[in-house]
């Protein structure tokens, strides 16, 4: 059962501006980064989505690194991609708890109204029965 709200949350997180098309789009260029690479540099396709993962998540082992002009300029691509995408999920995080936030603000509001209410409730209610309580005694 917690697993289906984690769900719930995850899937408030990627909708949260626009995240889930910045990483369609970040896997998208992973993609056709490491295929890039791998036939300007001349490596298997494996080191090439290790290469692509590694700059783009901005650890960059230094293991596999481009020689060419090309793969330098997938490189810069992905270093780019992966430190927007870094700065995407952060801020989506934070907007979501500053969203939750809010809405325990308002049922908090909303909360006080109703106690008001049932206070003024209960104040008319005592009224009554002391009218009540007048009327019989007359």
């Amino acid at each position: 059962m917690r697993l289906v709200g984690l769900t719930g949350r995850l899937r408030k997180i990627l909708y949260t501006n626009g995240l889930i098309y910045l990483l369609y789009t970040s896997l998208s260029l992973l993609i056709v980064g490491a295929i890039t690479y791998s036939m300007t540099e001349h490596v298997s396709l494996a080191q090439s989505f290790w290469w692509a993962i590694a700059t783009a998540t901005t650890v960059g082992y230094g293991d596999i690194s481009p020689h060419t002009s090309v793969g330098k300029i997938v490189a810069l691509v992905l270093m780019l991609v992966g430190i927007g995408v870094i700065g995407m999920l952060t801020s989506s995080i934070a907007t979501y708890f500053v969203r939750e936030d809010n809405k325990a603000d308002d049922k908090d509001v909303q909360l006080e109204k109703i106690m008001q209410k049932l206070d003024e409730f209960e104040k008319q209610n005592h009224d009554l029965k002391e009218e009540i309580k007048n009327l019989k005694q007359k």
